[in-house]
């Protein structure tokens, strides 16, 4: 018998981007057999926040769009003027999926925001 189950199998992923910029990042995501999940119906919630446990955001989920297809790929986005708001530093996120109430956390890491220079 186990003696230990670990249910969080979420994938430290770090992202750097600059003040500024339009973001977007492509995810594939697929099974334990390499198939494409079907992410046509899932709803994504990810949220830029200081420290994991602060209650605000720097980047709030409604700022961040999400696009998943039935070939497994996950666009996530936000507009340049999202981005020129957001303070700049080192920050924590998640990104997360509900698929008819199942709530599954997939990536998780550091949220760098390099400062912008040009205007």
């Amino acid at each position: 018998m186990a003696t230990v189950i670990n249910l969080d199998n979420a994938q430290r992923v770090d992202i750097t981007c600059r003040k500024g910029d339009t973001f977007k990042i492509e995810l594939t995501f697929t099974d334990d057999d390499g198939d494409a999940i079907d992410l046509s119906s899932y709803s994504w919630k990810m949220d830029v926040k200081e420290t994991a446990t602060s209650s605000g955001d720097i980047i709030g989920d409604s700022s961040f769009t999400y696009s998943g297809t039935d070939e497994g790929k996950l666009t996530v986005s936000a507009t340049a003027t999202t981005m020129a708001a957001a303070t700049s530093g080192v920050f924590v996120y998640d990104l997360q999926s509900d698929n008819g109430g199942t709530i599954k956390t997939w990536i998780y890491g550091v949220f760098k925001i390099n400062e912008d220079i040009s205007e």
